[in-house]
C-alpha cells in the first residue's frame, strides 16, 4: 500500500513538470533547425580539387645527362648525389680514332703553310725581277732613242748638201760622180738610224714578251697557291670536325647542381648514341607541380588559391602538411592533363623538401554555402548529361 502511494505521488509531480519539458525540447529543436538553415543558406563551405600527381620541383627544371655519340666507356665519374659544376666531365667515350684524324690533318697543315709561303715568295720574287728588267729596257730604249736623235743631224746635214751638189750638177760646176758619193751618204747615215729604231722595236717587244711569259708564271703559282689555301681548308674543316667528335665523346654537365639521378656504367660498355645516363637537379627555390584534369582546372583553379600538400611517406597528422598557394595555371591541356604549378607558403620543419618528392594536392577553387551545392546538384541530377552534338549538326538549344 506504501508503495502504491509513492508511485501515483512521482507521477503525478511528472504530469505538472511535463509541460515545461516538451516547450523546452521544442525550442532547442527549433533553434537547432534554425541553426542549421541558417548555415546550409549562408554560412559557405569550402570546396577542392585534388590532384595525386604532384611532386616537388626546383623552379629551374632538372638537366638531363644524355651521350651525344656513340662510344665505348673509357671513364666514369657519374655518382649519384655528387655535387658539379657546368662542363665537369662525367662520362669519357673512347676518341683514339678521332684524335688521330687530328693529328693527322695538322701535319698536313703544317707541311702546307711553307709550301704556301715559299710560292708567295716566288711571287715576289718574279714581281721583282719583272720590275728590274722594265727598267733595263727602258734605259735601253732611252739610249737607243738619244742614238737616234744623235744621228738624226748627219742624216740631215747630208740632205742638204746631197741638195746642194744636184744644184751645182744642173750647172755643170761638179762631176756627176760626187752627186753620187753624197746619194751614197745620205742612203748609209739614213740605214744607221733604222737600225737604231729597229733596236728599240726589238727591245720593247722582247720585254713585253718577257713580261707576258712572267704573268703566265705568276698566274700559274696564284693557281697552285689557291689549291693550297682549298686543301688548307679542308683540313681546318676537318680538324674542326674531328674536335668537335672527340669533343662530343665526352659527356659534360651541361649545369651547375647535384646529381640526382644516375645510371651504372661499367668501363668498357658502349653506350649508345641518345642513351640518357642521368640528370643533374639544379640549386634553387623548390615548387609544387601537380596535374589535374582539365575540366578540374580550366576556369576553376586561379592563381593565388589557397592549397596543401601531404607528402607521401610523412603522414600528415605526425608531420603536418605543405602550405601554398597557386602561382600558374596551364592555358592548354596535354594528354588530357592540365599543369599546374604552386608557390611554397610555409612547410613543416621536420621534413627535409628535396628535389622530387611526391604527394597530393588539395586546391581549394571554390566557397559556397551547402544549399547552392544543394541546388546545383539537384539541377544537374534533373537535367542529366547532355549529349554531344554528332559531326555537322549544331546543338540543339
Amino acid at each position: 500500500m506504501e508503495l502504491l502511494t509513492a508511485f501515483s505521488k512521482t507521477f503525478r509531480a511528472l504530469d505538472r513538470t511535463r509541460p515545461v519539458g516538451v516547450f523546452l525540447r521544442l525550442f532547442t529543436a527549433l533553434a537547432a533547425l534554425a541553426a542549421l538553415g541558417y548555415w546550409i543558406a549562408r554560412v559557405p563551405v569550402a570546396l577542392y580539387e585534388t590532384s595525386l600527381a604532384a611532386r616537388l620541383e626546383i623552379e629551374t627544371a632538372a638537366a638531363v645527362i644524355q651521350s651525344q655519340m656513340t662510344g665505348r666507356i673509357v671513364e666514369s665519374n657519374l655518382v649519384m648525389g655528387k655535387d658539379v659544376k657546368k662542363d665537369d666531365i662525367l662520362v669519357r667515350l673512347d676518341s683514339l680514332p678521332e684524335e688521330l684524324q687530328v693529328r693527322e690533318e695538322r701535319t698536313r697543315l703544317r707541311g702546307v703553310e711553307p709550301q704556301i709561303a715559299a710560292l708567295r715568295a716566288q711571287i715576289t720574287q718574279e714581281e721583282n725581277a719583272g720590275r728590274a728588267e722594265q727598267q733595263t729596257a727602258a734605259s735601253q730604249v732611252a739610249e737607243a732613242e738619244a742614238k737616234v736623235r744623235e744621228q738624226q743631224a748627219p742624216v740631215q746635214a747630208a740632205k742638204v748638201r746631197r741638195a746642194r751638189l744636184a744644184k751645182m750638177l744642173s750647172e755643170k760646176l761638179i762631176p756627176e760622180k760626187d752627186l753620187e758619193d753624197a746619194d751614197a751618204e745620205v742612203e748609209r747615215l739614213a740605214r744607221a738610224v733604222s737600225t737604231v729604231q729597229a733596236s728599240i722595236d726589238r727591245i720593247r717587244r722582247e720585254q713585253a714578251a718577257r713580261d707576258e711569259e712572267r704573268l703566265v708564271r705568276i698566274a700559274t703559282i696564284r693557281s697552285d697557291i689557291a689549291k693550297l689555301e682549298s686543301a688548307k681548308s679542308n683540313s681546318v674543316a676537318a680538324v674542326q670536325r674531328a674536335d668537335y667528335d672527340v669533343e662530343q665523346k665526352l659527356i659534360r654537365a651541361p649545369i651547375s647542381g647535384r646529381i640526382g639521378e644516375a645510371s651504372i656504367l661499367r668501363t668498357g660498355a658502349v653506350l649508345l648514341q641518345g642513351t640518357r645516363v642521368g640528370s643533374i637537379v639544379p640549386s634553387g627555390q623548390l615548387k609544387i607541380v601537380a596535374s589535374f584534369p582539365p575540366q578540374a582546372v580550366f576556369g576553376r583553379l586561379h592563381e593565388g588559391a589557397h592549397a596543401k600538400m601531404r607528402l607521401r611517406g610523412y603522414p600528415w597528422m605526425e608531420f603536418g602538411v605543405i602550405e601554398a598557394e597557386v602561382s600558374k595555371v596551364a592555358s592548354e591541356d596535354r594528354d588530357d592533363k592540365a599543369r599546374v604549378e604552386l608557390r611554397i607558403l610555409e612547410a613543416p620543419a621536420r621534413i627535409p623538401l628535396t628535389h622530387g618528392m611526391p604527394g597530393e594536392v588539395e586546391v581549394e577553387v571554390e566557397r559556397t554555402p551547402p544549399l547552392a551545392l544543394i541546388l546545383r546538384t539537384a539541377g544537374q541530377w534533373m537535367t542529366g548529361p547532355a549529349a554531344a552534338p554528332s559531326s555537322g549538326e549544331a546543338p540543339k538549344p
